[in-house]
Protein backbone atom coordinates (compact mmCIF):
# COMPACT_ATOMS: atom_id res chain seq x y z
CA UNK A 1 0.00 0.00 0.00
CA UNK A 2 1.38 3.05 -0.80
CA UNK A 3 0.71 6.44 1.01
CA UNK A 4 -0.78 9.55 0.14
CA UNK A 5 2.18 12.03 -0.49
CA UNK A 6 1.85 14.77 1.72
CA UNK A 7 2.88 18.59 0.80
CA UNK A 8 5.17 19.32 3.68
CA UNK A 9 4.11 22.59 4.26
CA UNK A 10 0.26 21.88 4.88
CA UNK A 11 1.08 19.34 6.75
CA UNK A 12 0.08 20.35 10.17
CA UNK A 13 -1.69 23.28 9.19
CA UNK A 14 -4.96 21.54 7.20
CA UNK A 15 -5.28 18.50 9.53
CA UNK A 16 -3.98 19.86 12.78
CA UNK A 17 -7.47 21.16 14.10
CA UNK A 18 -9.44 18.16 13.10
CA UNK A 19 -6.82 15.41 14.46
CA UNK A 20 -6.39 17.65 17.54
CA UNK A 21 -10.57 17.58 18.39
CA UNK A 22 -10.21 13.87 17.91
CA UNK A 23 -7.55 14.03 21.10
CA UNK A 24 -9.49 15.96 22.61
CA UNK A 25 -12.76 15.07 22.92
CA UNK A 26 -14.35 16.30 25.73
CA UNK A 27 -13.75 15.58 29.48
CA UNK A 28 -13.25 12.17 31.45
CA UNK A 29 -16.63 12.79 33.02
CA UNK A 30 -18.38 13.58 29.60
CA UNK A 31 -16.33 10.43 28.16
CA UNK A 32 -17.78 8.19 30.99
CA UNK A 33 -21.55 9.45 30.17
CA UNK A 34 -21.61 8.29 26.33
CA UNK A 35 -23.40 5.25 25.45
CA UNK A 36 -22.10 3.78 22.69
CA UNK A 37 -20.43 0.80 20.94
CA UNK A 38 -17.53 2.93 18.97
CA UNK A 39 -14.32 1.08 20.31
CA UNK A 40 -12.74 4.23 20.41
CA UNK A 41 -15.02 5.75 22.65
CA UNK A 42 -14.33 2.50 24.96
CA UNK A 43 -10.81 3.02 24.92
CA UNK A 44 -10.67 6.62 25.62
CA UNK A 45 -12.78 5.67 28.23
CA UNK A 46 -10.22 3.12 29.54
CA UNK A 47 -7.73 6.01 28.68
CA UNK A 48 -9.35 9.05 30.84
CA UNK A 49 -10.72 7.06 33.42
CA UNK A 50 -9.18 8.41 37.02
CA UNK A 51 -9.11 6.84 40.87
CA UNK A 52 -12.35 7.36 42.77
CA UNK A 53 -11.94 7.71 46.58
CA UNK A 54 -15.50 8.05 47.03
CA UNK A 55 -15.67 4.46 45.12
CA UNK A 56 -12.94 2.77 46.85
CA UNK A 57 -10.38 1.05 45.66
CA UNK A 58 -11.87 -2.02 44.61
CA UNK A 59 -14.92 -0.90 42.51
CA UNK A 60 -12.35 1.52 41.22
CA UNK A 61 -10.47 -1.44 40.09
CA UNK A 62 -13.29 -3.18 38.60
CA UNK A 63 -14.70 -0.23 36.81
CA UNK A 64 -11.56 0.26 34.82
CA UNK A 65 -11.47 -3.78 34.66
CA UNK A 66 -14.98 -3.47 32.77
CA UNK A 67 -13.74 -0.55 30.26
CA UNK A 68 -10.39 -2.45 29.59
CA UNK A 69 -13.01 -5.32 28.42
CA UNK A 70 -14.85 -3.02 26.75
CA UNK A 71 -12.86 -1.79 24.43
CA UNK A 72 -10.16 -4.88 24.00
CA UNK A 73 -13.45 -7.53 23.84
CA UNK A 74 -11.22 -10.45 24.67
CA UNK A 75 -14.40 -12.37 23.95
CA UNK A 76 -14.33 -12.02 20.30
CA UNK A 77 -10.46 -10.73 19.81
CA UNK A 78 -7.49 -13.34 20.04
CA UNK A 79 -4.47 -12.66 22.05
CA UNK A 80 -2.80 -11.75 19.42
CA UNK A 81 -5.28 -8.83 18.43
CA UNK A 82 -5.28 -7.11 21.52
CA UNK A 83 -1.89 -7.13 21.10
CA UNK A 84 -1.58 -5.77 18.01
CA UNK A 85 -4.29 -3.18 19.31
CA UNK A 86 -2.12 -1.96 22.28
CA UNK A 87 1.39 -1.86 19.89
CA UNK A 88 -0.69 0.06 17.38
CA UNK A 89 -1.96 2.48 19.86
CA UNK A 90 1.37 2.87 21.65
CA UNK A 91 3.07 3.56 18.57
CA UNK A 92 1.21 5.94 17.47
CA UNK A 93 1.52 8.01 20.84
CA UNK A 94 4.78 7.91 20.67
CA UNK A 95 5.03 9.33 17.48
CA UNK A 96 7.05 12.51 17.03
CA UNK A 97 4.03 15.68 16.85
CA UNK A 98 3.57 16.44 13.47
CA UNK A 99 4.07 12.97 12.14
CA UNK A 100 1.02 11.47 14.59
CA UNK A 101 -1.04 14.05 13.54
CA UNK A 102 -0.71 13.36 10.00
CA UNK A 103 -1.27 9.87 10.56
CA UNK A 104 -3.97 9.28 12.38
CA UNK A 105 -5.67 11.81 9.77
CA UNK A 106 -5.10 8.83 7.30
CA UNK A 107 -6.64 6.57 9.70
CA UNK A 108 -5.06 4.03 9.63
CA UNK A 109 -5.92 0.20 10.33
CA UNK A 110 -2.86 -1.40 11.59
CA UNK A 111 0.25 -1.09 12.88
CA UNK A 112 1.85 -2.08 9.75
CA UNK A 113 -0.24 0.64 7.88
CA UNK A 114 1.49 3.02 10.22
CA UNK A 115 4.74 2.00 9.58
CA UNK A 116 3.71 2.23 5.55
CA UNK A 117 2.64 5.52 6.09
CA UNK A 118 5.50 6.76 8.40
CA UNK A 119 8.18 5.33 5.70
CA UNK A 120 6.51 7.35 2.71
CA UNK A 121 6.16 10.54 4.44
CA UNK A 122 10.10 10.36 5.70
CA UNK A 123 10.81 9.18 2.06
CA UNK A 124 8.95 12.20 0.81
CA UNK A 125 10.12 14.70 3.36
CA UNK A 126 13.82 13.37 2.49
CA UNK A 127 13.21 14.15 -0.96
CA UNK A 128 11.84 17.81 -0.21
CA UNK A 129 15.10 18.61 1.72
CA UNK A 130 16.80 17.08 -1.03
CA UNK A 131 15.46 19.40 -3.36
CA UNK A 132 15.59 22.15 -1.00
CA UNK A 133 19.53 21.88 -0.69
CA UNK A 134 20.23 21.71 -4.25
Amino acid sequence: MTAVSPDPHTLVSSEQSKVLRMETPGTPESLMRRDTADPESFRQRFRWFCYSEEAGPRKTLNQLWELCVQWLRPDIHTKDQILELLVFEQFLTILPGEIRIWVKSQHPKSSEEVVTLVEDLTQVLEEKKGEINR
